[in-house]
């Protein structure tokens, strides 16, 4: 998993490299989302937050 748990905080020297820790995270984490989504809506159709429950 690479979330913002994952990131080392003596690797960040500057605010480019946090920017770059976090959109990369954001990126991984956006991925994972939508590779499952439609195993997700499959299972909680009727769900009325599927975004939110899903996150």
């Amino acid at each position: 998993d690479q979330n913002l748990e994952q990131i080392r905080p003596e690797q960040i020297t500057s605010t480019h490299n946090l920017l770059v820790d976090v959109c990369m995270a954001a990126q991984f984490e956006g991925k994972s989302i939508s590779g499952r989504y439609r195993q997700y809506q499959n299972k909680y159709d009727d769900s009325p937050s599927q975004i939110c429950t899903m996150l």
